[in-house]
């Protein structure tokens, strides 16, 4: 695991250095919870704030993977049937055909934002959730949704009988142990109590104020109030490795495996290649992105989890193209070893 992380560490700097990429960390787990970890560059623009292991990052739609890690929890506790109708759980949504399973796997047909208006509010959000027209019929087709998450994020707290916060923390981050992980919101009063110096920015926005610190970076997220089930979980890398150790379960992975639908399965999306002529999926390399410029990635045949936090949006999203492609080297280089 260390010549492994070396070779991470220095194809990250190299991204660091070439690229206007503040910093990162980079992290390796067993299924035993054993850590390795690296530190590269800086939070921000300021040579005196380096990356360091107690750095907090917004991991966008790594947060997908918190709601996917509850549902498994309860349906491997057999508290829930995946295969059941969102409908059951939430009456007013539109289309009774949908599954939480189709959801998790990204292939229930739903559009994969809400309406895009530069007005958008709550309300009309929230509408949105329930009576978005259907790309496709369930259950044939992957099409990455933020509307499915968000739409299992207001179910778990339906389940649950209380806050999505308390969902997670009851479902994942006390179980877990996890010691700094939560949604920056007043229903985890420890957790917003955390300096905001701790926090890598992300973006600097005017319209919310000035430099996002400590505040999640999706404006859905963020109309929602700062918790949802797409998006808003903040952690250490630590942290994040622990969590990670936990899908490395085989009783995880059974259910990983079962669930597979092309090239997605529950929360994950599996590593392809081949080019478009001839796509071919590995079945045992999963991976999962974040806006900000997270990842998180699972090799099976290593049982090995890999993490990547970085907030490759500071101090705007210009750098986005060029990382949308050299963010998969690191993941590549985890497979390839």
């Amino acid at each position: 695991m260390e010549q492994l992380l070396e070779h991470l560490a220095t194809v990250g700097q190299r991204l660091v250095t070439e690229k206007p990429l503040p910093g990162m960390s980079i992290g390796l787990v067993t299924p035993q919870n054993q850590q390795q970890a690296c530190y590269l560059g800086q939070i921000d623009d300021q040579a005196m704030h380096p990356v360091q292991a107690e750095t907090i990052y917004d991991l966008a739609s790594l947060t997908k993977l918190y709601t996917a890690s509850a549902y498994l929890h309860l349906a491997l506790d057999e508290k829930f049937d995946l295969d059941q109708p969102l409908k059951k759980v939430l009456p007013n949504f539109n289309h009774p055909q949908i599954t939480f399973k189709q959801i998790l796997g990204h292939n229930s047909g739903l559009p994969s934002s809400v309406r895009k208006t530069t007005h958008l509010t709550k309300a009309m959000l929230e509408n949105d959730l329930y009576t978005r027209e259907l790309l496709n019929t369930p259950g044939t087709e992957i099409h990455y949704s933020d509307v499915g998450y968000m739409l299992l994020g207001k179910a778990l707290s339906k389940v649950m009988g209380m806050s999505l916060e308390q969902a997670m923390q009851t479902l994942v981050i006390a179980p877990l142990q996890l010691k700094e992980t939560g949604y920056r919101t007043n229903a985890m009063p420890e957790f917003m109590a955390i300096p905001e110096s701790r926090f890598a920015p992300t973006e600097i926005n005017p319209d919310r104020g000035g430099e996002l610190r400590g505040e999640v970076d999706d404006f859905k997220a963020e109309l929602l109030g700062g918790a949802a089930g797409h998006a808003g979980i903040f952690s250490t890398q630590a942290d994040t490795l622990t969590f990670l150790s936990d899908w490395l379960r085989p009783e995880m992975v059974a259910l990983l495996r079962e669930s597979r639908f092309d090239f997605r399965t529950l929360g994950w999306h599996y590593w392809r290649f081949g080019g478009e002529d001839f796509p071919s999926v590995e079945q045992d390399w999963l991976y999962q992105t974040g806006f900000t410029g997270t990842i998180m990635a699972l090799n099976l045949k290593t049982n090995q989890g890999l993490s990547i936090l970085s907030n490759r949006v500071y101090p705007n999203r210009q750098v986005y193209d060029w990382w949308r492609v050299d963010r998969y080297q690191m993941p590549q280089a985890f497979f390839a070893q």
